[in-house]
């Protein structure tokens, strides 16, 4: 990639700068971009960070890979986009664009006519589909905490070339588990993601995940940050010096997620990373009072706690765990 809507950027240099989007109905937002062109060519690699704004591990981790790549050294292009949820950043929500209310992870490809979240996953797919490969690093949200891991889509077309070349993408980022999700199917589905939106196009992706709980310190930022110089020292466009190796990665057979039915009190019984067995409880939802249990969780197979809520409250609707299932 040499420019970056419409601005051109030469060989052995790098950009950011903050595009203007609109929605019709004249709410607006930017999004800070970068592109980073190599000296040399390459593939070119789209990264991107703050589909959620206050997951901050990997928008510190982009920050720091934009500063720190040195152009002359690199084969090929880097482009980005730091904060794909600015609104939300700036105004410390969770989940949703304060603007419209949505949710930026489930309506990509987005709608060139719709509201301003809708408008911003429309122009970030415009910026991804000139790519070779995108990564799409988050963290859990404000009240969400995790094990990492770091999923890849399995694309409805049946190419397993773009599948395999995700996965092992998925493997150099160095996490412990790595999970497969799907529009349709036994998997957890991930319509709307977009990891997944991009994968549809043919273009491999994978979306990593560290941290939470609205938290960034160095160990969290430095895990995004060393995956991402992993990838980009395995498809041969920068040298990681060292490259980082986990040699104890669990390839997850499925995911789930567990939901509320009911808005009561979460008693939750497990932590992200710990094992469980099939049938094992992992916790429930009692009313206000904690004197009537309305809904109990238990294991459906063998596997691992990836995510879990921090809260206490639960709304009906909410996604409360996350659970992998191993081999």
């Amino acid at each position: 990639m040499t420019t970056l809507f419409y601005e051109t950027v030469k060989k052995g240099s790098k950009l950011i700068k903050d595009i203007p989007v609109q929605a019709p109905d004249g709410t607006s937002t930017v999004l800070p971009c970068y592109i980073i062109n190599g000296a040399e060519e390459g593939p070119d690699i789209c990264i991107t960070s703050g589909v959620h704004g206050t997951e901050y591990p990997g928008i510190a981790a982009n920050l720091k890979l934009y500063h720190d790549i040195d152009p002359a050294k690199l084969k090929g292009s880097i482009s980005g986009c730091i904060m794909c949820n600015y609104e939300a950043f700036l105004h410390k929500t969770m989940f949703v664009n304060p603007v419209d209310g949505k949710n930026l992870n489930e309506v990509f490809p987005g709608n060139p006519n719709g509201t301003l979240t809708e408008i911003i996953a429309t122009t970030l797919m415009q910026l991804v589909s000139c790519s070779d490969y995108h990564i799409d690093m988050h963290s859990g949200d404000r009240q969400e905490y995790l094990n990492p891991y770091v999923f890849y889509h399995k694309n409805s077309a049946g190419r397993s070339d773009i599948d395999e070349t995700a996965l092992e993408m998925a493997k150099a980022y160095a996490l412990d588990y790595i999970a497969v999700t799907e529009f349709y199917g036994e998997g957890a589905s991930d319509i709307g993601n977009f990891y997944a939106s991009v994968s549809e196009l043919g273009i491999p992706c994978i979306q990593p995940e560290i941290g939470g709980l609205g938290l960034v310190d160095e160990k969290t930022k430095m895990l995004h940050y060393n995956g991402l110089r992993n990838v980009l020292d395995m498809l041969g466009m920068y040298k990681a010096d060292p490259r980082t190796v986990n040699n104890n990665q669990t390839l997850l057979e499925s995911f789930y997620r567990l939901k509320s039915q009911f808005d009561g009190v979460f008693n939750c019984y497990v932590e992200p990373g710990e094992l469980v067995k099939k049938g094992q409880p992992l916790g429930n939802i009692t009313n206000m009072h904690a004197d009537k249990v309305l809904q109990e969780f238990t294991a459906e197979a063998d596997g691992v706690c990836c995510w879990r809520m921090a809260s206490l409250a639960a709304n009906k609707g909410d996604a409360l765990l996350a659970m992998g299932v191993s081999g």
